[in-house]
């Protein structure tokens, strides 16, 4: 009889030993804001814009010099949620195709708690965003795309918000994941947070000078604004990500959770800033590094050393299998994901794995339907017109050298704003070698396709 109660309690010990060790996976909150480039986060030398909290998790964690994402919204959301290059499943701008599978499902299916609040712009509506991994969500143009700022439409839980007359949009998704977590952190939780901000209409903020309501605005009608508002925008963004870490701190949990904050693009083409001694224009909708070159800034106290700066490579299809890893979870089995994980760079055991990074651009996507000849023709059309107008093309880099599908070559080290291209075989021994890797990398990569083949 002793023996068998030394084997339950034995057993019984040993379950909660594994419980306590599931429950103690770490949490992540992922952020991404909208259309601001690198130069946005003062951490990276600009002196133009002012982002305190944002450098203080910088100088607590880990500064990334090299992410990349694709130029334009919905091709750097499909590829941030899915881990694929855009070859594989972006269909057209505005959606992300039924069926595919996003480190919210991943997660969820891990067991953690998920929520999404503030830019959707994917389709489908709230079955959608249920479907795509996600328990709970407050969305701006989910529904719709009335103002995102000033009265906002927003969706939350399948009800359109009625209480938000005078109130900012980002306040309102950032009040949404306060009490969500406030509500969840006795579990793991994964929170994703697309921000609204900066993106155009540049507007007043709550704490802007012109004051913090649509009253004191006048008749601010949501779509007009100047450039002027653009680093009070920013600024908001940075108080709203420090919101959030604050939060983190208040329920206990902050060093036990993972703060990832990048950016979808670069800055809207109207922005100007500086960065050193040379002025950046805003590059969004266009590949060069002014609008694919984006910040990436991770804190987690308990497991980054401080003052971290990394050279590491990293692209928009990494995050799916880093926040699988981090969340002790692997992808499913058949899933296909063109990104490797950084988690050993965020411990320091890594300086990364990437030789290279890869982004596949197309606007308009490329539809998912049966075609006939005719419809294959016209499609192949389009394509050839919108790489002539450049609303579409690839390129392969290193942290040094870039190489455009159409044989554009560069040192983005010595031209950053890619106006020398160096001929073939006039580069250094260096340059060459470099040239030739990435040529081979898109000798890899499949042709381009008229539809694309989803299952």
């Amino acid at each position: 009889m002793r023996i068998s109660v030394l084997t339950f309690l034995g057993v019984f010990l040993l379950s909660c030993l594994t419980l306590s060790a599931a429950d103690q996976r770490p949490n992540i909150v992922m952020i991404m804001c909208d259309d601001m480039g690198y130069e946005g986060v003062s951490a990276y030398g600009s002196p133009t814009y002012k982002t305190p909290q944002l450098d203080r998790l910088a100088a607590g964690g880990m500064l990334f010099e090299h992410c990349y994402s694709t130029p334009i919204c919905t091709p750097s959301r499909v590829q941030l949620m899915t881990g694929k290059y855009n070859f594989r499943n972006y269909t057209r701008f505005g959606e992300l195709a039924t069926g595919q599978v996003t480190f919210g499902n991943i997660l969820k299916q891990a067991g953690y708690k998920t929520a999404i609040a503030g830019k959707w712009q994917l389709g489908g509506g709230g079955d959608a965003v249920r479907a795509f991994g996600f328990d709970k969500y407050c969305l701006w143009n989910i529904e719709g795309r009335e103002s995102r700022y000033w009265e906002p439409r927003i969706l939350q839980d399948d009800t359109l918000r009625e209480d938000v007359a005078d109130r900012f949009g980002p306040d309102v998704a950032c009040d949404f994941l306060v009490d969500f977590i406030k509500e969840s952190h006795e579990d793991p939780f994964f929170v994703y947070y697309p921000m609204m901000l900066p993106h155009w209409p540049f507007v007043p903020t709550p704490d802007s000078k012109a004051g913090g309501s649509r009253q004191r605005l006048g008749m601010y009608d949501g779509q007009k604004g100047g450039v002027e508002y653009f680093p009070d925008m920013v600024a908001y963004v940075d108080k709203l990500v420090g919101r959030l870490d604050r939060t983190l701190e208040e329920v206990g949990v902050r060093e036990n959770t993972l703060l990832l904050f990048t950016c979808d693009n670069g800055c809207a083409t109207n922005i100007r800033s500086v960065m050193g001694n040379r002025q950046i224009k805003g590059g969004k909708a266009s590949l060069p590094d002014n609008g694919t070159h984006v910040a990436l800034v991770a804190s987690w106290p308990g497991v980054i050393k401080p003052k971290q700066v990394s050279q590491a490579l990293v692209d928009f299809t990494d995050f799916v299998p880093t926040l699988a890893a981090v969340g002790k979870t692997t992808v499913p089995v058949g899933f296909i994901t063109d990104g490797h994980s950084f988690i050993d760079v965020l411990r320091g055991e890594s300086q990364g794995e990437r030789e290279w990074v890869f982004c596949h651009y197309s606007r308009n996507g490329t539809p998912a339907r049966p075609a006939g000849k005719e419809k294959i023709e016209q499609a192949l059309e389009k394509q050839a017109r919108a790489k002539q107008a450049k609303t579409m093309g690839r390129f392969a880099r290193t942290e040094r050298y870039k190489l455009y599908e159409d044989g554009r070559f560069y040192n983005i080290k010595n031209d950053v704003q890619e106006t020398r291209p160096l001929a073939p075989g006039k580069g250094s021994a260096a340059a060459e070698a470099a040239r030739r890797q990435l040529q081979s990398i898109h000798d890899q990569m499949p042709p381009w396709q008229p539809f694309l083949p989803l299952e």
